[in-house]
């Protein structure tokens, strides 16, 4: 093996090394792998056909930490004081958006309302925003799906 190779071949030991390190670090068998992401909701895909969302709900439930992939359809979306419009297709979420609930900012900030919740009898709602600039739409839950872990 000439110079250049074994310098090759050393670079991407130490590149996997690296890589294989980080996994170990952020892997579930490192006590506090959840807090690599914050508690909330993660809007993972939406299918134009369809028009479903997948989510992904991470957060601890009865003292334990789960991923849930959540499979929505939307029912509504209202602004303001507008007439809520709906169907399945009025809703927007941007994909690889992380939600997480802002229920308390301060008095300066109140457009940064944030309220995502599932609710009783499968709807999920979403609620931003203040007074005429508030967007709340609200989802169906079609699917409930807790992930297991990807390594076990």
């Amino acid at each position: 093996m000439d110079r250049l190779s074994r310098m090759t071949v050393a670079g991407l030991v130490v590149l996997l090394a690296g890589i294989s390190g980080a996994y170990l670090q952020y892997s579930s068998d490192w006590p506090f792998a959840h807090q690599a992401e914050p508690e909330g909701y993660r809007v993972l895909s939406y299918d134009s056909e369809s028009h479903q969302w997948a989510i992904l709900r991470n957060g601890t439930f009865d003292g334990k930490y789960l991923r849930k992939r959540i499979t929505v359809l939307c029912n509504s979306f209202k602004m303001g004081d507008l007439e809520a419009v709906t169907g399945p297709d009025v809703c927007h979420l941007q994909v690889g958006r992380m939600i997480i609930s802002n229920r308390f900012p301060p008095e300066e900030k109140r457009q940064d309302f944030v309220d995502i919740h599932e609710m009783p009898g499968g709807v999920l709602t979403l609620t931003e925003g203040y007074g005429a600039d508030r967007v709340m739409q609200q989802f169906k839950i079609l699917k409930y799906e807790v992930l297991a872990e990807s390594h076990k």
